[in-house]
């Protein structure tokens, strides 16, 4: 039974979205129909992928890799979640001055958040790991172990997020804490065959067939819940920020980028959340580089894995620019012309903020390893397309630094826009390609389109009253 405050942030959330949805209904319905058709388009993706897996099924190497990139995906998303989490006064005075302990309200912001990210991802993230194992010696019940490993995953990720917070504000008990689990989880790894996996080994096994689905389902859904008491508790202890200290003197920042670009840069960039996002993007990019190094994955593997979880969290910048700037949507209209300036800004300086730690991480693992040039290409195809999708999300639902919890209603706007774009790019891309059009015109048309969309769409947002 919820308790009293969180049965009174359920509904304050929840009338949030219905406003939300009566205010835009037309791009509402097409999300809901969106996320109810991805899982059946998923079943196809995951049984060609599942088929091409299944040569190297066998290996254990490849299975443990098809884990450890899906639980590095689920952890930065759990990572950027916990780093962008407000405190208590983000319920407002009322809520902050009542009687109600910090784990209450932790768990009253995210109640209604987490069912929606449960809603629009979960029956995709299943149909697709189900289709994937359905096609490996495991069979469909490995799939589920894959999907609830991924899972398990998010909070781990958070709780990583909360020992970096920690260890930044001067406390050494909760950084010594996670350390001493971190120790504990590579030493089951160890038992069960692969250190980065550490208690979800049993996943990899169970793809190859080689051990119980269930049980594997089984740890994997006890490691879910372990995590995320950890991490409530975590949370609810979050040491408080430290006062900053008042620069002397005044910095000039020369930018030939123009000041509108600088304007919008500094605006989202200096903000905490996108900086944690972004340190813990290249920290877990390059953990994927390591892992595959490590592994002795072939090129591009290294280069694959540490680009893609890197982007992961990095995609935030163009997430929250859009909250940012409506916000003060009263400054850009001031001036003629200027929605469009700033529209146009927000997209080099969200393309730009979500590309530079890809890029980062990206020279790291292919000095390590290698990638041909078609392998970066369509690292960067990725990077652009999932920068306007962000954009595009962050607009459906802007972010909201005072509302606790409301990053994950964003977080899970993206990954429905994420869905659509997938699903769209599905059906178009292979019918362009059978015209004749050249792959790379094909990716140059396509990121360029979803830019002047994101842009178009932004400053059409800056223009509306309110």
């Amino acid at each position: 039974m919820l308790s009293s405050l969180s049965d009174a942030v359920w509904r304050c959330q929840a009338r949030r979205l219905r406003t939300l949805v009566a205010t835009a209904p037309v791009p509402a319905g097409l999300v809901a129909a969106l996320v109810l058709a991805a899982p059946l388009a998923l079943v196809r993706v995951g049984g060609s992928l599942g088929d091409e897996l299944a040569a190297a099924a066998a290996s254990a190497a490849v299975t443990n890799a098809v884990v450890v990139g899906l639980v590095l995906a689920s952890a930065i998303a759990g990572a950027a979640g916990a780093a962008s989490l407000p405190g208590r006064a983000a319920l407002g005075p009322q809520f902050a001055a009542g009687p109600s302990g910090e784990a209450d309200t932790v768990v009253a912001g995210l109640l209604f958040p987490v069912a929606l990210g449960a809603i629009v991802t979960l029956p995709s993230l299943v149909a697709l790991t189900v289709a994937v194992g359905s096609r490996l010696p495991g069979g469909p019940s490995s799939g589920v172990a894959l999907a609830t490993a991924a899972i398990a995953a998010l909070p781990a990720g958070a709780i990583l997020a909360e020992a970096g917070l920690a260890a930044a504000r001067g406390s050494r008990r909760c950084p010594a804490a996670v350390a001493l689990g971190a120790g504990i989880w590579c030493l089951l790894g160890l038992i069960g065959g692969s250190v980065a996996l550490g208690p979800l080994s049993l996943v990899g096994s169970a793809l190859r067939g080689e051990d119980s689905a269930p049980l594997a389902v089984a740890i994997a859904g006890s490691c879910a819940g372990t995590f995320l008491l950890a991490w409530i508790a975590l949370a609810a202890k979050r040491p408080p920020q430290r006062p900053r200290t008042p620069k002397s003197g005044r910095r000039v920042v020369h930018l030939r980028c123009g000041p509108v670009v600088a304007a919008v840069a500094a605006l989202v960039g200096r903000r905490d959340d996108v900086r944690r996002a972004t340190v813990a993007a290249l920290v877990f990019g390059a953990a994927g580089t390591a892992v595959a190094v490590a592994a002795r994955a072939p090129a591009p593997a290294p280069f694959l894995l540490g680009s893609t979880t890197t982007l992961l969290g990095s995609i935030l910048w163009p997430l929250v620019a859009p909250g940012v700037l409506l916000d003060g949507r009263w400054l850009w209209g001031t001036e003629p012309g200027s929605r469009l300036r700033v529209s146009v800004a927000a997209c080099v300086s969200a393309l730009v903020g979500s590309a530079t730690p890809v890029l980062v991480v990206g020279l790291i693992a292919t000095r390590a390893s290698g990638a041909s040039v078609a392998t970066v290409a369509t690292v960067g195809a990725f990077v652009a397309i999932g920068g306007a999708a962000a954009l595009l999300a962050g607009l459906l639902v802007p972010w909201r630094s005072r509302g606790l919890g409301d990053q994950i209603a964003s977080f899970a706007a993206l990954a429905a826009t994420a869905i659509a774009v997938s699903l769209a790019l599905g059906f178009v891309a292979p019918r362009i390609v059978a015209l004749g059009v050249p792959d790379l015109v094909l990716a140059v048309l396509v990121c360029s389109f979803g830019w002047v969309c994101a842009g178009g769409a932004l400053a059409r947002r800056l223009g509306a009253n309110g």
